[in-house]
């Protein structure tokens, strides 16, 4: 059978009946992060009625965030299907501000929050030394796990906002089911709606079951009238700057990490992050958070989890980003809506999460094991991994923590990004961008390959790469023996960036071409110095550009230039 799992591509127009399903698998997908606000305004000490006004500024502040992601115009959004949810990151020190100040309060820290986070999108470019691609990809992948162990922790029936040992098991088991089903058999026809349908007939279970048992389907009153705004009045808890200082920076490296997944997933040809639509995607994400303040509920990020569910069912199509946010925006001014959303059991919804969870952290594995891996980052990634899960897997050692380390360091992602981000400062004291050696013929090909591979593993640049630049050498090796002067030996430098990798190579002796560049003639294959030029040919097709000079003090120049 065909696979179309990538037909519906970023800049394609899918049709009705794939458009509007997709959109609301991405809404059914996101409606589990709704249990955040519920929780801060519980904490504040809401009404019944506020809290129903609550919820649906909570849906506006979603539908305002993805519109702004998905813009991807004059620099604001990455124009990539990357909706905004509400973020476990700023929770902590948000049920902090609700306790202290009310909804004023949280009000006041979101809006500081994504003023910050704005202000550091500009600066993403200035922070590519400190977050080298690999640290990109340890976000997604604890993203990944972290979604993971909260989905089973929904699936499971203890979730955050719930208060028992299970949900709704036979529902969840359903939509669980039926989501794999019909993405593994279900064919290009079943794919793109596998989720929508798991929660579909996930949900119709659980209402069956709720009518059996005479129960109330909906948990929160239904209030029939348009959201009441402005909340609160904001008020300003200096006492928690720090925690929502550190939470916007851990979503500005949050949504990098999404938007190059979108990338990764967008473009075959993908090779290196593109920082522009980096910065344009966390300006977005940093404006989404400045309206969820104005509009007095939590910070909002981009959610990795749709990115999975757009790799799983093949729909990434731009349009089904700017249909969520409509959709979104719909059901806010919809009166008892947020009512019906909440009426979804977490079960069910934790299902879609597992599903999708399960593509991310596999997606940030396929962007770390792209790059090639020296001690210094495999130490980076390891150390700041394993200390990450200890957060969920171990939380006891850090039970004594000083209240305002708690703050700072609120979540396994944060954890694991302080620590990365700590290891890349320190493992970047005495690694040059530039490296040298000297070589001599006998030392043989496998000295030039191990500076090439030691030197790639050192930069982090891709394996592609450097297998390339291998093959180069190993040609060099060949063609100059019969070429250099009696006693001469070869200079090599390299040097690298994050979008180039140049190696020059400098030698008494002959050219590896002649002048015209032309091949040697076959009467002349016996000639040694003219077959180590058959050899050179070959080289130039290792390089995406080899070019040749000759040096004032007459020794020959050949560089090799490679795209990153």
């Amino acid at each position: 059978m065909e696979d179309t799992t990538t037909h519906w591509t970023l800049g394609s127009a899918p049709p009705p009946g794939i458009l509007w399903p997709a959109a609301l698998q991405h809404i059914g997908l996101g409606s589990v992060t709704l249990v955040f606000p519920l929780i801060v305004a519980d904490a504040a000490g809401a009404d019944p009625g506020m809290l129903s006004s609550y919820l649906s500024l909570a849906m506006l502040a979603l539908g305002i965030g993805t519109l702004l992601q998905a813009w991807g115009r004059h620099g604001v959004g990455s124009g990539f299907l990357l909706p905004s949810v509400f973020t476990a990151i700023y929770l902590p020190p948000t049920l902090i501000a609700a306790q202290l100040g009310g909804l004023g309060a949280v009000a006041a820290m979101t809006l500081v929050a994504g003023v910050t986070q704005v202000l550091l999108s500009f600066a993403v470019k200035r922070l590519r030394p400190w977050l080298p691609t690999e640290l990109v990809g340890l976000v997604v992948l604890m993203i990944g796990v972290s979604l993971g162990l909260l989905a089973l922790r929904l699936m499971l029936g203890f979730g955050p906002g719930m208060d028992r040992g299970t949900d709704d098991l036979p529902a969840t088991a359903v939509a669980l089911l039926v989501i794999i089903g019909a993405t593994i058999w279900g064919g290009p026809r079943w794919r793109p709606v596998a989720v929508l349908a798991g929660l579909v007939l996930g949900f119709a279970t659980h209402v069956a079951g709720v009518l059996a048992m005479g129960g109330t389907l909906l948990p929160v009153p239904v209030a029939w009238h348009l959201p009441h705004w402005p909340v609160a009045m904001p008020a300003l808890e200096w006492t928690l700057l720090p925690g929502f200082a550190m939470g916007a920076l851990a979503c500005l490296v949050r949504v990098c990490g999404d938007v190059v997944a979108c990338q990764r997933a967008t473009d075959p040809q993908w090779r290196r992050p593109d920082y522009g639509q980096m910065r344009a995607g966390a300006l977005a994400d940093g404006l989404g958070t400045c309206m969820a303040g104005l509009l007095g509920v939590p910070g909002v990020n981009s959610y990795t989890a749709s990115v999975g569910l757009a790799i799983a069912t093949g729909v990434t199509a731009r349009r089904v980003g700017l249909a969520v946010g409509a959709l979104w925006i719909g059901l806010a001014l919809v009166p008892g809506a947020a009512a019906v959303v909440l009426a979804v059991p977490r079960g069910v919804l934790g299902a879609a999460l597992f599903f999708a969870a399960a593509f991310i952290a596999v997606t940030g594995m396929g962007i770390v094991t792209q790059r090639l891996m020296d001690a210094r980052r495999t130490l980076v990634v390891g150390v700041a991994l394993v200390i990450g899960l200890s957060y969920d897997a171990a939380p006891q050692i850090f039970v004594g923590l000083p209240p305002a380390a708690r703050l700072l360091v609120s979540s396994s992602l944060v954890l694991a990004m302080v620590v990365a981000l700590g290891l890349v400062a320190a493992f970047r004291i005495g690694t040059a961008q530039q490296r040298r050696l000297v070589w001599r013929p006998e030392d043989g090909a496998a000295v030039l390959q191990d500076f090439a591979h030691q030197s790639g593993a050192a930069w982090g640049a891709r394996a592609e790469v450097v297998a390339r630049l291998e093959a180069a050498l190993e040609e060099v090796a060949q063609a100059l023996p019969g070429l250099l002067a009696p006693g001469a030996a070869v200079e090599l430098a390299a040097r690298f960036d994050e979008f180039n990798l140049d190696v020059t190579l400098r030698w008494a002796g002959e050219a590896l071409l002649p002048a015209d560049g032309s091949p040697p003639s076959l009467e002349d294959a016996e000639d040694a110095a003219l077959a180590a030029r058959l050899a050179a040919l070959m080289l130039r097709r290792a390089a995406d550009r080899a070019t040749e000079a000759v040096l004032p003090d007459g020794r020959q120049e050949l560089r090799l230039h490679y795209d990153h």
